[in-house]
């Protein structure tokens, strides 16, 4: 068994690190706490609900990614190629030319 000082000290170390939200149980802790310790600054496990909503996202990326996937790449972004007609210069089909009938 542990002492009172003992147990006192790491049974509130245990609370203050939220150890339980991490699935640690007190009788874990006490066994071992230098174990432990590295869960102190570690983000708390995704709840069932964030778990879920997480799996969703990740399926709308993949699900984007195979729509860009056939567009050509550089450095790794995807590029979409430009089909624009240039308006020529000195002839018919200039834009500036254009003249508008009121």
């Amino acid at each position: 068994m542990y002492s009172d000082a003992y147990l006192n000290h790491y049974a509130d170390r245990y609370v203050a690190m939220h150890l339980k939200r991490h699935g640690v149980t007190l009788e874990q802790y006490l066994a071992d706490p230098a174990r432990y310790d590295h869960l102190e600054f570690e983000p708390f496990p995704l709840l069932p609900e964030q778990r879920r909503v997480q799996q969703q996202l990740d399926a709308e990326a993949a699900r984007a990614e195979q729509e860009i996937e056939h567009l050509p790449r550089r450095n790794g972004a995807a590029i979409e190629v430009l089909h624009h007609r240039r308006h020529h210069r000195r002839t018919f089909l200039s834009f500036f030319t254009r003249k508008v009938k009121a």
